[in-house]
């Protein structure tokens, strides 16, 4: 008699995809948000730089983020090994500098543009994987990845016209190489038996400590900027938010999960954000905008995100349903 029994590990695998795609919701809302806490800011120290107000959101969202899963982690820090090091300090590495340039990078080219260079790691994550274990992407991937490209060119309706290889553009493809090693670098079956609380927690704790430092080069006072920048009630929580949902749980999820998948089919996965992204500015907008008395309006969800949505949902199945060899 025929079964359709998952297996234990099937079951894993199906748990995985759909709690990285819950991870990938969460990210998505991180834009919304964190560009309504920009703005929030903006009315309370104009005279911040775009460089100076990233380095402090950042130092100030990783270092909460730490200090929120210290109590639940922390006892096992007398006992780090040296793979969970080395796992943390990768992931910091690259999540830092690929964050850094990407926004660096959105200073001097078009949002647009950005988004569909941001979805080249969907080419990067199995050049890399290729390379590693010697063997060349099956033919489901390299479709999956051109339906991605497609899609993303879609969601980017300004794409055509204002595409070209300038500073920013290179920075912003530097910054998805450096994100396409962050997928990769958590399925390195070394890191298999790794804690993942605890090598996020570390993770957390490295990233505030690369931005802070840069932080502490500009000789600003700290002290004042913290009080001006994070002092009113929908400044706090909207950070709250950030830190909360779009970053502990969010790293959690994927570092604790990403393993039981490829790296290919997660970064496929990832690339539901800019959908997901483009959906919530349509109403978390104007929800941010009444809270902190400021002019951030709702979007306006073009059609194209029916057609370029619909191009890399299709990706994403088209890989999660591929039969493992």
């Amino acid at each position: 008699m025929e079964t359709n029994a998952l297996s234990p590990d099937e079951r894993l695998v199906r748990q995985a995809r759909a709690l990285l795609i819950g991870s990938t919701v969460l990210w998505a809302l991180s834009f919304p948000l964190l560009r309504g806490l920009e703005l929030a800011q903006r009315e309370t120290a104009p005279e911040v730089s775009d460089a100076m107000l990233a380095c402090m959101n950042m130092a100030m969202r990783f270092g909460l983020a730490a200090l929120l899963l210290l109590p639940l982690y922390g006892r096992d820090l007398v006992r780090v090994t040296k793979a969970e090091w080395s796992q943390a300090s990768g992931l910091a590495l690259f999540a830092s500098v690929g964050l850094y340039l990407q926004t660096l990078g959105l200073n001097w080219t078009d949002a647009s543009v950005s988004a569909f260079l941001t979805q080249l790691y969907t080419l990067i994550v199995p050049l890399i994987v290729a390379v590693r274990d010697r063997r060349f992407p099956t033919g489901r991937v390299l479709v999956a990845c051109g339906l991605v490209l497609l899609g993303a060119a879609r969601l980017s309706p300004g794409l055509l016209t204002h595409l070209t290889l300038g500073p920013g553009e290179i920075v912003i493809v530097l910054s998805t190489g450096f994100l396409a090693g962050q997928i990769v670098w958590v399925e390195r079956p070394l890191y298999a038996t790794n804690r993942a609380g605890l090598v996020t927690l570390l993770m957390f704790a490295l990233m505030a400590g690369f931005f802070l430092m840069g932080l502490t080069t500009t000789g600003s006072a700290l002290p004042h900027l913290v009080r001006r920048l994070y002092g009113t009630p929908a400044i706090f929580g909207l950070i709250v938010a950030v830190v909360l949902f779009c970053t502990a749980a969010n790293f959690l999820i994927m570092n604790a999960w990403q393993r039981r998948i490829s790296a290919t089919e997660a970064g496929l996965i990832y690339c539901l954000e800019p959908v997901i992204a483009t959906v919530s500015t349509a109403f978390l907008p104007g929800w941010i905008s009444r809270m902190a008395g400021i002019s951030y309006p709702d979007e306006t969800l073009p059609w194209t995100l029916l057609v370029g949505g619909g191009l890399i949902v299709a990706a994403t199945v088209l890989v999660a349903t591929e039969k493992k060899a």
